[in-house]
């Protein structure tokens, strides 16, 4: 069972007041893992590596729990209208691959933690 990942993706869902096209209706609180959840990737083990929501016009903030995705490669959420500032923890998760926040409404800097990247896999940002 992953209940961590479900934790984590429900309060990501929590933190969007708008989902325009329901891109998240397929996530169940009640399933012990996201296997099968629309935009959401796991590995065999049911860890989440891949969460790609862009372009899906989301309103809302990024949860900061979203670090608890320790085995998180992919997080895409570009093209969204996300607000608010970028979590700090997000610098926490060593194996992204890629991190796009791009074509958003977020605001402030780019947080401290992201330093942390430098000893990751972090090829774009």
């Amino acid at each position: 069972m992953n209940w961590t990942a479900v934790s984590a993706l429900m309060a990501f869902k929590r933190g969007i007041s708008r989902n325009i096209h329901n891109i998240l209706g397929s996530w169940d609180a009640s399933l012990a893992t996201p296997l099968g959840w629309f935009h959401v990737t796991c590995d065999a083990a049911g860890r989440v590596i891949r969460l790609d929501l862009s372009n899906e016009g989301l309103v809302g903030t990024i949860a900061p729990e979203l670090a608890e995705l320790d085995e998180l490669q992919f997080l895409e959420v570009n093209g969204n209208f996300l607000v608010g500032h970028i979590p700090p923890v997000l610098g926490n998760v060593l194996n992204l691959v890629s991190l796009d926040l791009s074509h958003n409404f977020l605001s402030g800097p780019i947080p401290l933690g992201f330093d942390n990247f430098i000893r990751g896999k972090l090829k774009f940002l």
